[in-house]
């Protein structure tokens, strides 16, 4: 995890951003949904119990996707 890495300040820069998470549940069965914001897809996410595997989180800004690691999606459930 970048030691920089802010979820409060990245919220406030892509918040408003269509956000798709791609996960794996049950071991290798993938599931993809995308949500109209990062905070309706972060609280998705928090519902889970346990958190899945897999997560790949993906924000569509400036006309390209934006992929988010483990380690800060992470922190992003944490702080958010």
């Amino acid at each position: 995890m970048s030691e920089n890495f802010s979820a409060r300040e990245t919220l406030a820069i892509y918040g408003d951003c269509a956000t798709t998470i791609t996960f794996v549940r049950n071991g290798s069965f993938t599931e993809e949904k995308t949500f109209p914001t990062m905070q309706d897809a972060i609280d998705y996410l928090k519902a889970f119990d346990p958190t899945p595997r897999g997560i790949v989180l993906h924000i569509r800004a400036h006309g390209r996707d934006i992929p988010f690691d483990r380690d800060n999606i992470a922190k992003l459930m944490r702080e958010l």
